[in-house]
């Protein structure tokens, strides 16, 4: 028996699907991001490509990558009104859940940089009935030193995101040689568990190159190292490391959490 045909306009549908799902993973993590962008959604990077390739996205993943990148779901499916949406104004907390909530704190602190304590540990429920962990705020700078990292608030961040609670230090970026994806002001959170480089590959990290941080997507080729900023520019151009066993690692950690106050368009 023949099997039945899909109707073209389905075929169609799916088409326009894959191709905006394209775009917004290539303008939010660069041409080189499915692997960072599929780690967010808890997928291998080949499932994520196929997705972009036209297979059926199952619902619970387009939540997840609504959620993630802020895409408009009504431009996501339908191709109308703007691509992203904007940040919600009108809502009162009693509406918001914890999630809306962690984001809205984040705002202010990004639109009041000296107002940088979040939520206090003291504050926090115990961790057995904690769905959140406070995790420490200090100056990116104070990753290239070997000495006392200061503590200048912290923020609040699901658990879930974060495989080792106990190793993750949250910074502010500076610069924004990752910028759209985490432009300047973001909160990133860093997890310094990971030091196999062939784990980093193709993943965001901080690295310390000489007496400075920079946050780049990490290639590990033979016996380098190659950190590349998000997108080509002359400003922040790749920088090539010698991987030399006798010498320390550059890397700091892994970004396994960020929050980033984007431009409403």
């Amino acid at each position: 028996m023949a099997r039945k045909k899909t109707p073209k306009v389905r075929l169609n549908i799916k088409a326009s699907l894959a191709k905006r799902l394209r775009e917004v993973r290539q303008e939010l993590f660069g041409e080189h991001g499915g692997p960072e962008l599929s780690r967010r959604l808890g997928l291998p990077a080949r499932t994520w490509y196929n997705y972009e390739s036209g297979v059926t996205v199952p619902a619970e993943i387009l939540l997840g990558f609504i959620d993630q990148t802020g895409t408009n779901p009504d431009w996501l499916l339908n191709g109308n009104g703007p691509k992203y949406l904007k940040l919600v104004g009108e809502r009162t907390f009693e509406d918001l859940t914890p999630a809306d909530l962690i984001r809205r704190g984040l705002e202010m602190l990004e639109r009041s940089p000296r107002d940088v304590v979040i939520v206090a540990p003291s504050d926090l429920p115990s961790e057995a009935i904690s769905d959140y962990a406070a995790i420490r705020l200090v100056p990116i700078e104070d990753l290239a030193k070997n000495g006392v990292e200061r503590v200048e608030g912290h923020v609040l961040a699901y658990r879930e995101w974060l495989p080792n609670v106990e190793r993750t230090v949250a910074v502010r970026l500076v610069d924004d040689a990752m910028s759209p994806i985490l432009p300047t002001g973001s909160i990133i959170a860093i997890d310094r568990t990971p030091t196999d480089l062939e784990d980093l590959h193709g993943r965001i990290a901080a690295l310390r190159i000489e007496d400075r941080v920079v946050v780049r997507w990490v290639e590990v080729s033979a016996r380098h190292l190659i950190a590349r900023s998000n997108g080509s520019s002359r400003q922040y151009p790749p920088l090539a490391l010698e991987l030399d066993p006798a010498t320390k690692s550059p890397i700091i950690g892994q970004v396994v959490w960020s929050w980033s106050k984007f431009a409403d368009n």
